[in-house]
């Protein structure tokens, strides 16, 4: 029974799914959270860019116009953060998604000083990506 509580649950995130032939870029260093998020992504309809590192990530978004951004917070080389600004720099309507493990109440201090549209706490659910998206596209 708990088994199909939860078709029920998932086929209600899937069946509600609007297709979008938006580009998202998404920043992680881990490679698990690149695979999971990019193959949910690409099942809602997104083309996915993915990078490893921020100066990838801005690189990608240089070479290519993407319509939103989901970055972790922390990554080697360039952090989210900084990240974030300069995809903010360059393109101020492009949708920028934070992600983190860290601390709620210091990640949302910072973020009211940046120019950042969300911040996805992890460990997050995929319908709660799928729902910030979902916003973010109406």
């Amino acid at each position: 029974m708990e088994n199909a509580r939860e078709d029920i649950d998932n086929s209600k995130i899937f069946n509600s799914v609007e297709k979008s032939s938006k580009r998202i870029l998404v920043a992680d260093d881990n490679e698990a959270i690149q695979d999971v998020v990019s193959k949910f992504l690409e099942f809602i309809g997104f083309e996915v860019g993915l990078a490893a590192n921020g100066i990838e990530a801005l690189n990608k978004f240089t070479d290519k116009s993407f319509d939103f951004v989901l970055t972790d917070i922390n990554m080697p080389i360039m952090n989210g953060w900084n990240l974030a600004r300069r995809i903010k720099n360059k393109s101020p309507k492009t949708p920028v998604i934070l992600m983190t493990g860290e601390d709620s109440e210091t990640v949302l201090l910072e973020m009211r000083k940046e120019n950042i549209d969300h911040v996805i706490f992890k460990p997050f659910s995929l319908d709660n990506l799928h729902q910030t998206l979902q916003k973010m596209t109406a």
